[in-house]
């Protein structure tokens, strides 16, 4: 005699030999842990199930977080068609725990062990009918595996410490997680910008993986106590929810990019795919990292990623920092490069000097790391923004053989493509790096541009309509703004770059813009807008060449010309955009654009 138990509520029974979830004799497909959860909760249904009890009895003891437990929970409220604002089954008790709520029956079952023995014999003899067919299936329409996986996210890492002011510390392990995964080239990582989209989200694996477009996500947690780091980390199929791997490593603070590399080859074991020998190699090449260098690092990328004028700034302090303390840590070069070209751009002074250091750090960073993509990547835009396109192009190609999945360096390439006349190209790079961060401004933005270079207007209104369906807040007025101009749509114009002004909380060139607008219509308002940026310009820097583009769009030829020439005076970055950038056109017969572009060495058309 044996005995079999069930759970039975309702329509579902819980069979435990079985180990399997059955919903009027349906099988009801969730993950073991996710079943063990449920068993749990009915073995406890006479009380309140802490979080805590919970956590430390299900996982075992493993290092996850509420998140983890929230998600769990999620899981098995949708396996049972559970409403949790009128719960039937899984009642929630804020901030302490869960309580199952349905009448169970408990059932236990007396069965002879020879009809159990027959049953076997039969559904051995039927196991192996079904597994000649699939044998037959298999031999005739291919092996592919059913979670066979191209595509993956890193969703944000839990922080365990408890500790908001560690958060930097957890984000900068999730980037360089990224970055790891992002080195294979079989495989497709989505980016940093667009997976951070989902910390403290509920969303369920499924959803996340079709609004990213991936197979499957990985999902962890980072435990900082003193100079021990821990980190835990699970492999979700995207479209069954199924956890393909988890593991827990627990190393010293100054092999924690060690511990991420065995992360990486560990996620890229399970999913069978190979690596190329110099892709073993460039994951192998991590090593021990001065824990106070690294902490400097890691706090230089949380403020480079912030991507506002205060946050390079105070970025390339700490990765000054880091290498001050530790001279040979390239990937701190790599960033204080990065630091460099932001500043150099973004940073509202002249360009000149940043852009000098930036080239400085990245041939450092790879004079360290010849296998560095973000040393070449950096290195792509300096040379670039100075005007050498060849190395340009050759830097992010190098950067992209490296790591294949990263938006920034795709925008680069496309813009040096665009640049050297291969403007098809161009547009497809963008496209490119678009699908590896779908949900960032930084990458969608570009797709606008180059639409707009290419003189593909509609297109380009579209592209940024659909931007701003999928996120309202995205900074895309400003592009739409010029391309409306273009169509001669320029009421249009005017309400795209109201919101645009409005947005960057610039009063002074939003009453410029109304003003002007209201004395002599469209054209009047750019061109006040123009002559606000001069009187600014002569209190503090204000790129010349963003007011050249503005007296070009109303046909203030002359004006224009003085100021594109102030701009190679202070070697504005923009310059090399010129001959693609349409407000340009009105200027390109007149004889002084041809002098104008042979002094800055290029082709006049």
């Amino acid at each position: 005699m044996s005995q079999l138990r069930e759970y039975r509520f309702d329509d579902f029974v819980v069979d435990l030999k079985a180990w399997q979830l059955f919903h009027s004799g349906q099988v009801v497909h969730i993950e073991p842990t996710v079943l063990k959860l449920l068993v749990f909760l009915i073995e406890n249904r006479d009380r309140l199930v802490i979080k805590r009890e919970m956590l430390d009895t299900v996982w075992g003891g493993a290092c996850v977080s509420d998140s983890a437990l929230s998600k769990a929970i999620a899981r098995l409220r949708k396996a049972l068609e559970d409403d949790p604002s009128r719960p039937k089954y899984i009642e929630t008790v804020h901030a302490l725990g869960y309580r199952f709520v349905a009448e169970v029956h408990d059932i236990e079952q007396a069965v002879e062990d020879r009809p159990l023995r027959v049953k076997a014999q039969r559904g051995a003899f039927a196991a192996m009918l079904i597994v000649g067919a699939l044998v037959t299936v298999m031999l005739l329409f291919g092996t592919e595996k059913p979670h066979q996986v191209t595509s993956l996210a890193v969703l944000p890492l839990d922080n365990l410490t408890g500790d908001p002011d560690q958060d930097y510390f957890v984000e900068g392990l999730h980037e360089v997680l990224i970055t790891n995964l992002s080195k294979i080239s079989g495989l497709k990582v989505i980016s940093r910008q667009s997976s951070m989209r989902y910390k403290s989200s509920n969303k369920l694996a499924p959803e996340i993986a079709q609004e990213l477009n991936v197979d499957a996500l990985v999902e962890g947690s980072v435990l900082l106590v003193g100079k021990r780091v821990r980190v835990s980390a699970q492999l979700i199929h995207g479209d069954t929810d199924d956890h393909m791997w988890a593991e827990t490593y627990d190393r010293d603070l100054r092999d924690v990019f060690v511990l991420l590399s065995e992360v990486a080859r560990a996620i890229t074991g399970e999913i069978e795919i190979t690596l190329m020998p110099q892709e073993e190699e460039r994951l192998a090449r991590a090593g021990p990292v001065d824990p106070e260098a690294n902490d400097a690092y890691l706090r230089g990328q949380f403020f480079l990623n912030s991507f506002t004028p205060e946050g390079f700034r105070r970025s390339l302090k700490l990765f000054n920092q880091a290498v001050d303390i530790d001279p040979g840590f390239a990937a701190a070069w790599a960033g204080l490069a990065g630091a460099h070209v932001l500043i150099a751009y973004f940073g509202n002074q002249p360009p000149y000097e940043a852009i000098l250091q930036a080239r400085v750090a990245a041939l450092k960073a790879l004079e360290l790391d010849p296998q560095l993509f973000a040393g070449y990547s950096a290195l792509g835009w300096v040379r670039l923004y100075t005007w050498d396109l060849p190395g340009a192009g050759e830097a992010f190609e190098e950067a992209l053989r490296l790591n294949p999945n990263d938006a920034v360096t795709y925008h680069g390439y496309a813009d040096y493509l665009t640049l050297t006349g291969r403007l098809e190209e161009g547009l497809a790079q963008v496209k490119l790096g678009r699908s590896i961060d779908p949900l960032s401004p930084m990458a969608n933005l570009p797709v606008v541009f180059h639409l707009y270079m290419m003189r593909r207007y509609d297109e380009s209104i579209l592209e940024a309509q659909e931007l701003l369906k999928m996120n309202p807040d995205y900074p895309v007025n400003r592009a739409l703004s010029m391309v409306y101009w273009q169509q001669g749509l320029f009421d249009e114009a005017l309400a795209e770059d109201r919101k645009a002004l409005v947005r960057w909380n610039d009063t002074g060139l939003l009453e410029a813009l109304e003003n002007g607008n209201a004395e002599s219509g469209p054209q009047g308002a750019i061109l006040a807008v123009a002559q606000e940026m001069v009187a600014r310009s002569k209190l503090r820097y204000v790129d010349p060449f963003k007011i050249a583009s503005r007296f070009a769009q109303v046909g203030e030829v002359d004006r224009a010309f003085e100021w594109l020439e102030r701009a190679i005076d202070q070697g504005s970055l923009e310059l090399v955009y010129i001959n693609v950038r349409p407000e340009f056109d009105p200027l390109r017969r007149d004889p002084r654009y041809s002098r104008l572009m042979h002094r800055l060495g290029l082709p006049s058309s």
